[in-house]
C-alpha cells in the first residue's frame, strides 16, 4: 500500500529530526523529545484515521466520478450512434439527390434532342414549302413570260402577214382559205 509506505517514510523522517535538535536545556530535550514522540503519535493515528475514513469518502467520490465518465462515455456513444445514422441519411438523401438531377439531366437532353429534331423537321418543311412555292412561281412566270413570246410572235407574225398579205392575196388563194376554214369547221 503507497499511503502506508509514505506514513511510514514521514514517521521516520520525523523521529530523526527529533535526534537532531540542539538540547539547549536538560529538561527541555526530554519534554521536546515527548511532545514531538506524542506529536508523531497522534499524526500517525490522524493519518490512519484519515486513511482509513478518506478511503470510503475518496472511494465514494471516485466511484461517482467513475459513474459520471461512464454516463458521459454512454451519452457519447448515443450521440455517435445518432450522428451515424443521421449522416447516413444525409448520404442516402445525397445519393437520391444526385439521381433526381441526373435523371432530370438526361430528360432535359432527351427533351432538347427532340426539340432539336423537331425544329429540323420543321426548318425541312419550310424549306420544302417555300421550294415548292419557288417552283410554282418560276413555273407560272416561266407560263406567263412564254404567252408573252407567244403574243409578240404572234403580232410580229400578223403584222408581218399584214404587210405581206395585200401583195400575195388574190381571188383564188382567198376562196383555198375560206374552204379550209369551213372544212376545220365540220370537223
Amino acid at each position: 500500500m503507497p499511503v502506508w509506505s509514505w506514513v511510514a517514510g514521514w514517521i521516520l523522517a520525523v523521529a530523526e529530526t527529533t535526534e537532531l535538535l540542539p538540547e539547549a536545556k536538560a529538561g527541555e530535550g526530554d519534554l521536546l523529545a515527548k511532545i514531538l514522540e506524542s506529536n508523531l503519535i497522534n499524526i500517525a493515528i490522524i493519518l490512519t484515521l484519515l486513511f482509513i475514513l478518506g478511503r470510503k469518502v475518496v472511494g465514494e467520490a471516485l466511484a461517482k466520478r467513475r459513474e459520471g465518465i461512464l454516463e458521459e462515455l454512454r451519452q457519447a456513444e448515443q450521440r455517435k450512434r445518432e450522428a451515424i445514422e443521421r449522416l447516413a441519411e444525409e448520404q442516402q438523401k445525397l445519393a437520391q439527390a444526385q439521381q433526381e438531377a441526373e435523371r432530370i439531366r438526361k430528360q432535359a437532353e432527351a427533351n432538347a434532342e427532340a426539340r432539336r429534331q423537331e425544329l429540323l423537321e420543321q426548318a425541312e418543311r419550310e424549306v420544302e414549302r417555300l421550294r415548292a412555292n419557288a417552283e410554282k412561281e418560276l413555273s407560272s412566270e416561266q407560263e406567263r413570260v412564254f404567252q408573252e413570246l407567244r403574243r409578240q410572235i404572234v403580232r410580229q407574225a400578223l403584222s408581218k402577214v399584214e404587210q405581206e398579205l395585200p401583195q400575195h392575196l388574190n381571188e383564188e388563194v382567198h376562196r383555198s382559205l375560206i374552204e379550209k376554214g369551213i372544212q376545220m369547221i365540220a370537223r
